[in-house]
C-alpha cells in the first residue's frame, strides 16, 4: 500500500478503507464481496460517499493479495455493476 495515495483521504473514509484491507487481508472474492457491502453501508450511515478514485484504489488494493484468477473475477464483477449504473 502506498502512503501516498492514502494521504488526502479524509479520517473517516481512511477508518473505513483500513478495517477493509484488514477484513478481507488473505480472503478469496466470494469473501470479499460481502464486506465491500459492509464498507458501503457504513459510508451510507455516516453520510459519506467514495469518489470514483478512492473505489479505485480500493479495488487496487484488493487486487495485490489476489490470484490472476481472483483478480479476473473481481473485474468482472466489477465490470458488471458498472453496466448496472449507466
Amino acid at each position: 500500500m502506498n502512503p501516498n495515495q492514502l494521504r488526502n483521504i479524509p479520517p473517516a473514509k481512511l477508518r473505513i478503507i483500513l478495517d477493509l484491507m484488514e477484513a478481507s487481508r488473505g480472503k478469496g472474492t466470494d469473501s470479499i464481496m460481502p464486506l465491500l457491502m459492509q464498507a458501503n453501508q457504513k459510508m451510507q450511515q455516516q453520510g459519506l460517499q467514495f469518489t470514483p478514485n478512492e473505489s479505485q484504489l480500493i479495488l487496487d488494493l484488493l487486487k495485490e493479495d489476489m490470484t490472476p484468477d481472483e483478480i479476473r473475477r473481481l473485474e468482472m464483477m466489477q465490470s458488471i455493476i458498472s453496466n448496472f449504473h449507466s
